[in-house]
């Protein structure tokens, strides 16, 4: 991420540093992120708090300011959904052709196949990661998925 996208005060870390952490909730369902052993509040607008609330484990790169006790989050970037891979991340497209991911980064439209389809055929619109395989040109074999926005 570019120099922008870095937090700006060093109350969990080197200013200039990237400000990256693992999504936790707590006991009440709240988003927290734990950066480097220090577990801190989450501000955010509903929208960004839902998508957060939705990928406990996830590690993520915030783009934001830090605080002393907690992070103002404007957007992140899913690092590690959990499995050990960096996902990609985008809107479902159901049509004739079967199931693709509009790419958020790209816009590239990447076709999706695997036993995930079942259940990703139901959310046309939904913004969702996926990780897994490619096994084509622009094919990917879903290995793991997570729900970010419903449709």
């Amino acid at each position: 991420m570019s120099g922008a996208n870095r937090f700006s005060r060093g109350a969990v870390g080197p200013v200039g540093s990237p400000l990256r952490g693992m999504v936790q909730l707590t006991d009440s369902g709240e988003a927290t992120l734990n950066i480097q052993g220090q577990v801190v509040g989450v501000v955010a607008s509903s929208p960004v708090l839902d998508q957060l609330q939705r990928i406990p484990g996830a590690y993520i790169e915030v783009r934001g300011r830090a605080g002393q006790d907690s992070v103002r989050v404007r957007a992140f970037e899913i690092l590690d959904a959990g499995d050990g891979l960096r996902p990609m991340v985008g809107v479902l497209v159901v049509d004739q052709s079967g199931v693709s991911l509009s790419d958020d980064v790209t816009g590239t439209r990447l076709t999706l196949r695997g036993t995930a389809l079942a259940d990703l055929k139901s959310l046309h619109r939904a913004r969702v990661w996926v990780t897994g395989t490619v096994v084509g040109p622009r094919i990917i074999l879903v290995a793991h998925w997570g729900l970010l926005v419903p449709p």
